[in-house]
């Protein structure tokens, strides 16, 4: 498995259409589960600068988000060029492999 982490700064008058269009939910991630081997996004905002964003998608592996990437190219740049005006920064962190499937913490009360 492999965690694609990327780092947003977004335009303070686009931040819900920004969480809408990069979260869970949205177009980004209908195209991506478009491909087999995507399993999901998560959306995080920082606590101390509400402009500053982190998504993290995850693969079955590298191999297929590249291949996603290569079928999907013309697919991809258009969605990219339809929310530029949401960003005014966008980093790649990087690809960071896993071996274990989120599981969201148990709730010891229960």
């Amino acid at each position: 498995m492999v965690e694609i982490f990327y780092r947003y700064r977004v335009h303070p008058s686009q931040a819900r259409a920004f969480e809408h269009a990069y979260g869970s939910t949205g177009p980004w991630a209908a195209l991506f589960s478009q491909h087999p081997a995507y399993r999901r996004t998560r959306l995080f905002k920082q606590k101390t600068d509400s402009y500053i964003y982190l998504t993290v998608d995850v693969w079955d592996s590298k191999a297929e988000w590249d291949e996603f990437r290569r079928v999907y190219s013309v697919q991809y740049a258009r969605l990219d060029k339809e929310f530029a005006m949401l960003k005014l920064e966008e980093h790649l962190l990087g690809f960071y492999d896993g071996t274990q499937e989120y599981q969201p913490p148990v709730d010891s009360m229960a």
